[in-house]
């Protein structure tokens, strides 16, 4: 989305008053190619002293990377001194705008948020304007981080005394919401540490399983999931000191016997009603599915007002206020993701089941909530058996009519039974942070024994062996396909569309060449093995399309980089990655010479087809 301003007229006032050079963020790729165009549309171009320094600068950047001669942005970049960077231009493109920039030699970079995280280019001001980006298919607001990169990127050391960030006007941009990402707290940071196949494999090729636990617990991962154990203890003690205020009394543990005593009396007295049935997924969130609990659904997060269960129905439901506080019904089935966060809710009996001042609390909490929250990890555990203090007060006369604390317990339990299930929540809770990572890698090991990579001691048997260097994306797939011969004699365009399907991981639609015949058998069978695996690794999307340009690529090796790009409507900087994506995956089945000398050869035949044009400039 353009500024309100003319870019032509921004950067004319920003040469005005000196706050040149200057990067301008834009939330699309194509409003920075369209904010380039509009300069030859207004002709102000430079003086030719600048622009034969520009050309001076471009010429050996040029003869290193010789792909980029042709560009088209390249009279633009000359004659106007400005230049559009984003993630839609090839590396080398970007890597002589980079460089132009350094020397001085631009005076505006038309760029969109991804300039900002990861890449030392600074400049004398930062033009801001917008307030959101547009994430896969939305748009939602800068983060703080995001807010506090952008501005980051104005002020160059050595150069500059200050730098400046300018906010351009529109009827699109919350200013209040710069100003608090300008002034807050970045967000924390997350680890993206996960348990992997290949990482499992190779730490049992290092270490014995006894060692493993000790390494996993040094992680930053695990020291951040025990951080937050550390806040749910603390709520924990204070949970168990409410609860000595419910004393011993007749029974040695009155709350469960009393909590028996009802659901037996009410059974007594309905039992020709069918016991609910939840699936022990939703049965393992129930105990989280309280008021003020953040939950996601399919599309949205919502915030939970109560659980209830009518007559009549079989499964457990749910109220819950979604954006611009709607209220709405769920089975509990519905909720996708239960979250590590819950709103302050004052619950009532009544609708809208809670107080107006929590229901306008929860409408602003909704909608302010962060873009990435923490999982509450919830453990499944698929335990039918009955309760034994319930199986025994059914098989026996109710002791609690007769028993002298009866109205003390009365009077006390629904208190009690609230802080006996917190209780039990965070319990459960903290024990799953604690042991969360060595979880998870234990489930690793019983999958990997169970597809022979691994023996019952733990130790890697012959497939295991070659498996561990398969250190990528779906790897459990890969790995499966190999060991069933579907690669056998496989011609390399082949190989290479198959890997560039599972390397490609975005949905985004596009247009592309018609796959072969032969592409659309392989992908076929491979589509099978990935669904016959989707419960121990989520399979890849196989787009065909995106295994048709990389067949292409390799099947036709005189095919010039400029006639690929016109077979598709993709961007050639994304057309790159999924080759050189595509590439680092051929390598990974080059490494298995030793074991399966054959198709390591097809694999580095298709390399050296791939490595060419575009592709060999950059390592």
């Amino acid at each position: 989305m353009p500024p309100a301003i003319h870019p032509v007229d921004l950067i004319q006032v920003l040469r005005f008053k000196h706050l040149t050079p200057a990067i301008v963020f834009f939330t699309s790729r194509r409003a920075c190619d369209e904010a380039i165009d509009s300069f030859e549309h207004r002709h102000v171009p430079l003086p030719p002293k600048r622009t034969a320094a520009i050309q001076q600068a471009l010429a050996p950047i040029i003869t290193e990377y010789p792909s980029i001669a042709q560009h088209p942005f390249i009279p633009i970049v000359e004659q106007y001194g400005v230049a559009a960077h984003h993630a839609g231009h090839l590396p080398s493109w970007k890597i002589a705008i980079e460089e132009l920039m350094r020397k001085g030699c631009l005076d505006a970079v038309f760029a969109t948020t991804t300039l900002a995280a990861g890449v030392d280019f600074p400049a004398r001001t930062v033009v801001v304007t917008q307030s959101s980006v547009r994430k896969a298919r939305d748009f939602m607001d800068l983060t703080v981080s995001e807010i506090q990169q952008l501005a980051g990127r104005g002020g160059r050391r050595g150069k500059d005394f200050v730098g400046f960030v300018v906010i351009t006007p529109s009827p699109y941009i919350d200013i209040g919401h710069l100003a608090k990402g300008l002034t807050g707290n970045p967000e924390p940071i997350d680890s993206q540490f996960v348990i992997s196949y290949p990482m499992v494999l190779n730490l049992l090729k290092a270490h014995t399983i006894d060692h493993i636990q000790p390494i996993l617990e040094k992680s930053f991962a695990q020291f951040q999931l025990n951080q937050r154990a550390n806040t749910f203890e603390t709520k924990l003690d204070g949970i168990e000191q409410q609860l000595t205020d419910f004393g011993q009394r007749e029974c040695a543990d009155w709350i469960s016997q009393w909590q028996s005593f009802e659901l037996a009396k009410r059974r007594r007295s309905h039992r020709h009603i069918k016991v609910p049935y939840e699936t022990p997924e939703v049965n393992a969130r129930l105990a989280f599915l309280t008021p003020g609990r953040v939950v996601g659904l399919s599309k949205e997060k919502a915030i939970v007002l109560r659980q209830y269960r009518s007559k009549g129905q079989a499964h457990a439901m749910l109220t819950v206020i979604r954006s611009r506080g709607r209220l709405v019904e769920y089975p509990a089935g519905s909720v996708t993701e239960v979250f590590d966060q819950v709103i302050d809710i004052a619950e009532t009996r009544a609708f809208p089941w809670c107080t107006t001042a929590s229901l306008e609390h929860a409408i602003e909490a909704i909608d302010d909530l962060p873009s990435r929250l923490r999982p509450l990890p919830i453990r499944v555990e698929d335990d039918a058996t009955d309760n034994p203090i319930l199986t025994e007060t059914l098989s026996d006369e109710f002791p609690c009519p007769a028993c002298p604390s009866r109205q003390a317990c009365r009077k006390d339990h629904p208190q009690a039974i609230r802080l006996r299930q917190e209780e039990q929540r965070l319990t459960k809770t903290i024990h799953t942070l604690r042991t969360e990572l060595w979880h998870s890698f234990q489930q690793h090991i019983e999958i990997l024994q169970k597809f022979g990579y691994l023996t019952a001691s733990c130790q890697l048997t012959a497939d295991g062996e070659w498996a561990r260097f398969i250190r990528i994306n779906h790897s459990l797939l890969l790995t499966e396909l190999i060991r069933m011969d579907a690669f056998n004699g496989i011609e390399p365009a082949l190989l290479t569309g198959v890997l560039a399907s599972i390397a490609h991981d975005d949905d985004r639609p596009g247009s592309f060449p018609r796959r072969s015949t032969g592409l659309g058998t392989v992908l076929k069978q491979v589509r099978t093995v990935a669904h016959s695996l989707a419960a121990y690794e989520d399979p890849p999307l196989l787009r065909s399309d995106i295994a048709a340009i990389a067949e292409i690529w390799v099947g036709e090796p005189h095919l010039p980089w400029s006639n690929l790009i016109r077979m598709t409507s993709m961007a050639e900087g994304d057309i790159y990655r999924i080759l050189a994506r595509t590439l680092e995956y051929l390598s990974q089945v080059h490494s298995l010479k030793a074991t399966h000398p054959s198709l390591a050869e097809i694999a580095d035949q298709a390399m050296n087809l791939m490595r060419r044009d575009v592709l060999e400039e950059l390592p």
